[in-house]
């Protein structure tokens, strides 16, 4: 999906993100698939205005295989009980709907989402987006930090519930956005639009 037109006369805090994260089977979208998928939304001062998760079914069992179950902990069971792939991939595109998407390592989380969408026949794609790794790594000038989800918590001090579950993983990247932007000295959505993929 692209960002809503951004008029050049908006302050920051009108504008609204929608904050994504994926937990799949493996690395590889062509190979690999959705198991559970997260978006919280949030304006400009970083306060929360909703949120989606759910635990995804894929679409044909038969070529399912389930992984990675000891990074984010999803059971085959879990799966089993999951939103069908296509509502839950609806439910995203239209929480995502005229907000800039936004996630910490995004074209991983959009390789599959785009993958997922093509095999379920949805013509659909997030092609505007901020990533807070790239914004992260911009500001690490000197390259002395790490830029993992984990490591920028610490350095931030952003509390997160569990590490790799979806909705924790988008809520940490949600303030760890506020605070890419507030040390970028991000003011104005003319400053923003140069931080957009």
């Amino acid at each position: 999906i692209s960002a809503r037109p951004i008029s050049m006369i908006d302050p920051l805090q009108q504008l609204t993100f929608v904050v994504v994260d994926c937990e799949t089977t493996g690395v590889s979208p062509a190979a690999d698939r959705l198991l559970q998928v997260a978006a919280v939304v949030v304006n400009g001062c970083g306060e929360i205005i909703e949120s989606f998760d759910t635990i995804v079914r894929p679409e044909n069992p038969a070529e399912y295989k389930h992984g990675a179950e000891h990074v984010h902990g999803i059971s085959t069971s879990d799966v089993a009980g999951g939103m069908p792939l296509r509502h839950a991939l609806e439910k995203l595109i239209d929480i995502a709907s005229g907000h800039v998407f936004t996630a910490h390592n995004a074209p991983f989380d959009l390789g599959f989402l785009h993958a997922e969408a093509e095999r379920v026949g949805i013509e659909h794609r997030f092609d505007t987006y901020i990533d807070t790794l790239t914004l992260s790594r911009r500001l690490d000038t000197d390259k002395l930090r790490r830029h993992t989800l984990d490591a920028l918590c610490e350095h931030y001090s952003i509390e997160r519930a569990r590490a790799h579950e979806a909705l924790a993983d988008a809520t940490a990247t949600a303030t760890l956005l506020i605070h890419l932007l507030h040390e970028m000295n991000v003011a104005s959505v003319d400053q923003l639009s140069e931080l957009l993929a």
